[in-house]
């Protein structure tokens, strides 16, 4: 029988993809480019929610979950990964486990089953940023712009709670050859705030999107986020652009390497992280991935 407060029973309660692919690998594949894949990895590991979508017709299958996993692979070692349990979830982890340090896991935003959230349930997740949790999902959504729609009409959603739900990864398979390409179509970063002298940047919704990168169909290729957006980036995570822009090179350059070939798989990925982040700090890695512990 399902026990909610079991860590071991919450664990079995998220379903793993049929194919677990690491982020390198996905880089391997096409699926992102290095440069983008830096940037979603300084984001994550600094603690940056993140949602996944992608279209279910005519295209279903199409990545979300094995996304989400590869990505979460960026959580800092040492950071507690909470499985919720869908509609069933009460939240008392909520009084165990530090905020910041806590990434929150849902299986998906949606009313398709019951081990996913919505309603008031996906209300209270996607709250919880404001008191210091991230939050990982996926959803349902064609564009960026149907997530908002999702989020501020279906979830009646405030847009102070929207700003705060981090980084938006749109996904979808490309090109009529087999086996399909995925693609991360648009990768957006949620301003927090409204840009200066910005009543509004969508009519509807009253937030404001920052371009991380966008894939370009007819070269194949991925529009890095431009210089001013950098300087956003990097002011956002309190660093200074040179510093921003070194530390996303390095890791651009660590990704490059792990994704030679075919790529690295996932537990490799995560000892060369670790490696990598232990080699930044001057010490030694402590080793192991994320603590998979919740009440």
């Amino acid at each position: 029988m399902f026990d909610p407060r079991s860590p071991y029973h919450r664990r079995m309660w998220h379903y793993e993809s049929d194919r677990p692919l690491s982020v390198a690998q996905l880089v391997s594949l096409g699926s992102l480019d290095a440069r983008t894949a830096a940037l979603l990895w300084l984001l994550i590991e600094r603690h940056h929610s993140l949602i996944v979508s992608g279209p279910t017709d005519p295209t279903p299958g199409v990545g979300k979950t094995t996304t989400l996993n590869a990505l979460l692979g960026f959580l800092p070692n040492g950071s507690t990964l909470v499985y919720t349990t869908g509609m069933y979830e009460d939240f008392d982890f909520v009084s165990e486990v530090r905020p910041e340090t806590t990434c929150v896991l849902a299986n998906e935003v949606s009313d398709h089953l019951p081990i996913y959230m919505w309603g008031r349930v996906a209300r209270q997740l996607l709250r919880l940023p404001a008191d210091g949790f991230a939050v990982a999902t996926s959803c349902h959504a064609d564009t960026v712009t149907d997530v908002l729609s999702m989020l501020a009409r279906d979830l009646r959603l405030p847009a102070g709670d929207i700003r705060r739900l981090g980084v938006i990864v749109n996904i979808g398979l490309v090109g009529r050859v087999w086996p399909p390409r995925r693609r991360f179509l648009t990768v957006n970063l949620l301003r927090p705030d409204l840009p200066t002298g910005e009543a509004r940047a969508d009519d509807s919704y009253g937030v404001s999107l920052l371009p991380l990168a966008t894939w370009e169909p007819q070269s194949d290729t991925f529009t890095p986020l431009d210089e001013a957006g950098l300087a956003e980036v990097a002011a956002l995570l309190g660093m200074t652009p040179e510093g921003c822009a070194d530390a996303l090179d390095r890791r651009r350059a660590r990704i490059e390497t792990l994704a030679e070939g075919r790529g690295v798989g996932v537990r490799a990925m995560r000892d060369a992280l670790d490696e990598f982040i232990a080699a930044e700090a001057g010490g030694t890695a402590s080793g192991g991935a994320v603590s998979e512990d919740a009440p």
